[in-house]
């Protein structure tokens, strides 16, 4: 029991240093997902070994009622995920990256069913076996994801901010839509809250523009924030960038050129499912500030949380490809050892 407390300790720690020297690592989430893991884990043997009477008992069967219970969780979560799919198209439109929630929903629906029909036949165990195994690892990845993004969402950003990025996305010909729209009326509701205490920031309104745009993101937003009264000698456009990784330098290089040099204090403002992915970005682009994020429509938040995981996951591709490969191999090796075994 010792070695299950001490490795409990361990992973908190790790979790507890890691997060208060960068808010912005995927690693923080996988160290307080399984430091959790491990802590419910000790506590239940505890429980068992030094409680007495029907409480440690209940608490164990609760919990292998939760793992018989598993398949049926998954389907639910399937049905869920592809409902929420069919809201989503019905009011985004038909588009490859609107699918998401509702193929992953498929997939999701499908793992237990596969799991049931699997012992009935046997030269499909194999690839089975993987695909199982790639849902382990796949599905562990994500919650340490949305654990990271949620810490990073909590975040609380001072008021004392020379700049305020604003990250452009896609514009209806060159009309800012509301996901747009939430941005800009978030950092917005930023700029007065600190103009009451101190000087208010400048904009950076950041985002080229797109093949079916008639003017950059950045010149939209300036419009918009034009129309909400925002003086023009407090916006700086930036209209070059086409992803949010150029978002971030190119906006670093407007703030650096406009201080000459002099340290200074920003901010940048998103939607809240693209918080975490666009701190990473900044901090690869050098900016030493944290981000506000807006809110989103609720039908539209799996989708896109789902979007932004595949992105981090392309980020990181060398490490998943190797670890699939790994899986891929074990599952293999396994397989040709028990045919052998056999014969």
């Amino acid at each position: 029991m010792i070695y299950i407390y001490s490795l409990t300790v361990f992973f908190l720690i790790l979790f507890v240093i890691n997060y208060a020297i960068d808010q912005r690592r995927v690693r923080n989430g996988v160290f307080l997902t399984i430091g959790i893991l491990l802590l419910l884990f000790s506590s239940i043997v505890y429980a068992i070994s030094n409680l007495d009477g029907v409480i440690p008992y209940i608490g164990l069967l609760l919990v292998l009622i939760l793992l018989l219970l598993s398949p049926v969780m998954l389907l639910v979560i399937g049905i869920a995920l592809i409902y929420n799919g069919r809201t989503l198209l019905s009011k985004e439109g038909w588009k490859l990256p609107n699918l998401l929630s509702l193929l992953a929903g498929i997939g999701i629906a499908t793992l237990p069913v596969i799991t049931f029909l699997m012992p009935s036949v046997g030269i499909l165990q194999p690839f089975i076996i993987f695909i199982q195994l790639c849902f382990v690892y796949y599905g562990f990845l994500f919650i340490c994801y949305l654990a990271s993004s949620t810490l990073y969402n909590l975040n609380r950003v001072k008021l004392r901010q020379e700049f305020m990025i604003i990250l452009g996305s896609g514009l209806i010909k060159d009309r800012v839509p509301p996901l747009l729209a939430s941005r800009i009326d978030r950092a917005i509701a930023f700029y007065d809250r600190q103009r009451k205490i101190h000087t208010p920031p400048l904009f950076v309104a950041s985002g080229g523009q797109g093949s079916d745009e008639t003017v950059a993101e950045a010149e939209a937003i300036r419009d918009y924030l034009l129309s909400k009264g925002i003086p023009n000698d407090h916006i700086i456009v930036e209209n070059q960038s086409v992803n949010t990784l150029q978002n971030m330098q190119f906006s670093k290089q407007k703030m650096d050129e406009r201080m000459a040099g002099k340290p200074y204090s920003c901010v940048f403002v998103t939607n809240n499912f693209h918080l975490f992915r666009a701190g990473i970005y900044a901090r690869e682009a050098g900016i030493n500030g944290d981000g506000v994020g807006s809110r989103t429509a609720f039908y539209y938040l799996p989708n896109a949380f789902i979007r932004e995981y595949i992105a981090i996951l392309v980020m990181y591709k060398k490490v998943h490809v190797m670890m699939t490969a790994l899986i891929l191999l074990t599952v293999v090796g396994l397989s040709l050892f028990n045919i052998n075994l056999v014969r």
